[in-house]
């Protein structure tokens, strides 16, 4: 007990780590749980149990290479975000008979491209390196410590490649938000070559074939069985144990390894006596339920330690049928431990999630006239990975904010409708209000704010100037006729919207003065010039302050239009002058 805690003591300080994101300097909830389906079959009640008195748990998954389908995977992602789950992806390649096959050569960069496509639900992209290396059957029907640390090594290299940025000064910044991890040791195994590797040796062999190759991990993967034969005392001390993650930081301070890992235990559990048979040497799983209890409460409550995922959700045939939670052949129906574990008290967890947005449409006007009020309509995607206006956060409510212009502009503050929520994908159009003072030029900054806090996608910057009005001068003519005298209609199109309205053109087609004050001054609008029985006649001009003449030029008869009038029409014809 002195060791764990010297031990405890040494590293419960832990500095950052080489991913985007330290999980552990946010509010972060350990549970979790290992699903194997990914579907809300298991996402549901995963949510359930890790999330009830908490927020934002964890599931470990396995991805298989044959089952790379990005539209698969991302509707599962979205699927864990509406559900505010964090994914820990566990990397495997495909069976052959009973074994897992090796990666084949270059399958690190068909992994980088494929994890990279998607849009994950938080900011940090957790990725287990393949299972259980130690053991042959995981590793190509052979133990080999020495072509596991490369493919590591390559694999690590190939994520992190992912998201590269360019300083300021011209350099490349590696920038991935791929937080990798090791493939969980089995830390019972014999030594046993081939078919078994001690992980002691095993994890020697690996730091001979790449010296330093643990210091390239941004967290620790264990997996703290409680053996022999996963039925061992939640009070057990050291390797083979619920806390073989303490014996597995000393291996790795033994081969020099400086940086303080965090931990994730994706894999631990007991196995219980309901199954498919039932299995008196077993404990049943009322004494299971109370072992998870004491150690999530007693064992897996250390500040280092991220997610503690047990194995694990739902397995109704062999070989699993004794650890799965969900009993055997029963609809919605769960072991004593689901409910031990659920009613626990947990902590909200917070992620990092980005919250990204772009600007589809919409502007504030370059120019604007004096004393007008203006509604300023801006769409914008959300290309981050929060829900705007999550429903299962109230407390965040998306909106847009002038940060700059807006006691000088009147300009309101615009927010996202409370029960409207907008995914990665999905657009929405906020409306902002505006109001010209008499003269200046006025800069103007806005920011998306998800509660009180600034999106990650930069700021939109813009300039407006108050101007002068726009004055039209219509300019039109009839054909065959020598009087243009009459009502027409003018229709404008343009950054404001649509305008109509009546002009009054004289003999020789020409109107007064129109003082347009909906018009922007240097903005280009498309202008239609009707009158009853003729046929439209359309000019595209941008306009500006002062007088602008709109010459629309002849108008044509609209013959059709009046063939069941024949009064219209008579007046329409050559020779009605």
């Amino acid at each position: 007990m002195l060791l764990l805690f010297l031990l405890f003591t040494v590293t419960s300080n832990l500095s950052p780590v080489l991913a985007i994101v330290d999980p552990l300097a946010v509010p972060n909830n350990r549970f979790g749980i290992h699903i194997i389906q990914a579907t809300p079959d298991e996402s549901s009640p995963a949510a359930s149990l890790v999330n009830t008195n908490g927020d934002w748990g964890y599931v470990t998954v396995l991805i298989e290479s044959k089952d790379r389908n990005h539209n698969k995977w991302q509707e599962f992602f979205n699927d864990l975000r509406r559900r505010h789950l964090i994914p820990i992806v566990r990397l495997a390649t495909e069976p052959e008979g009973n074994f897992w096959k090796r990666p084949y050569e270059g399958e690190e960069l068909a992994w980088a491209d494929f994890l990279d496509t998607l849009n994950w639900p938080t900011k940090n992209r957790y990725i287990i390196i393949y299972n259980e290396p130690n053991h042959a059957k995981e590793w190509g029907n052979k133990v080999d410590a020495s072509d596991y640390a490369k493919t590591l090594d390559k694999t690590i290299t190939a994520l992190k490649n992912k998201h590269s940025l360019i300083s300021s000064q011209g350099s490349e910044i590696k920038n991935s938000d791929f937080f990798v991890l090791n493939g969980g040791f089995d830390a019972s195994a014999p030594s046993k070559m081939p078919e078994y590797e001690d992980q002691v040796n095993f994890m020697q062999k690996m730091d001979e074939a790449v010296p330093g190759i643990f210091e390239k991990l941004d967290g620790w993967v264990s997996h703290s069985y409680p053996n022999p034969g996963f039925i061992g005392s939640p009070d057990g001390i050291g390797r083979g144990t619920v806390r073989t993650y303490f014996w597995e930081i000393q291996q790795l301070r033994n081969l020099g390894v400086n940086k303080n890992l965090p931990i994730f235990i994706t894999e631990t559990g007991w196995k219980h006596a309901e199954g498919l048979n039932y299995n008196r040497n077993l404990p049943d799983a009322e004494t299971v339920a109370k072992y998870f209890q004491q150690a999530f409460e007693n064992v897996w409550n250390t500040t280092r330690i991220v997610a503690v995922t047990p194995f694990l959700l739902s397995y109704q045939e062999s070989p699993f049928d004794h650890f799965s939670f969900k009993k055997i052949g029963a609809e919605k129906q769960y072991y004593p431990m689901y409910t031990a574990i659920s009613d626990l008290q947990k902590i909200t967890g917070k992620p990092i999630q980005q919250n990204m947005a772009q600007l589809i449409s919409g502007e504030i006007y370059s120019s604007i006239v004096s004393g007008e009020n203006y509604t300023v309509s801006l769409t914008f995607k959300n290309t981050g990975q929060s829900i705007w206006n999550d429903p299962l956060d109230p407390s965040k409510q998306v909106k847009l904010v002038a940060t700059e212009g807006s006691r000088e502009l009147g300009i309101t503050t615009a927010e996202l409708p409370k029960d409207t929520a907008i995914q990665p994908g999905q657009e929405f159009t906020f409306k902002l209000g505006l109001k010209a003072p008499q003269s200046g030029t006025f800069k103007v900054v806005l920011n998306l704010l998800n509660g009180e806090k600034q999106f990650d996608s930069e700021s939109l910057k813009f300039t407006t100037t108050v101007k002068s009005p726009v004055i039209l001068k219509i300019k039109g003519a009839l054909l065959w006729k020598d009087d243009f005298s009459g009502n027409y209609i003018l229709s404008i199109k343009g950054a404001t919207g649509e305008n109509s309205q009546n002009v009054t053109l004289d003999k020789g087609g020409v109107s007064s003065e129109i003082e347009a004050k909906y018009l922007l001054p240097d903005y280009k609008f498309d202008f239609i010039l009707e009158k009853p029985f003729y046929k439209p006649t359309r000019l595209q001009k941008t306009v500006y302050t002062g007088v602008n003449i709109l010459d629309f030029g002849k108008l044509e008869p609209d013959m059709l239009s009046a063939i069941f009038n024949p009064a219209k029409l008579w007046k329409l014809l050559p020779f009605s002058k």
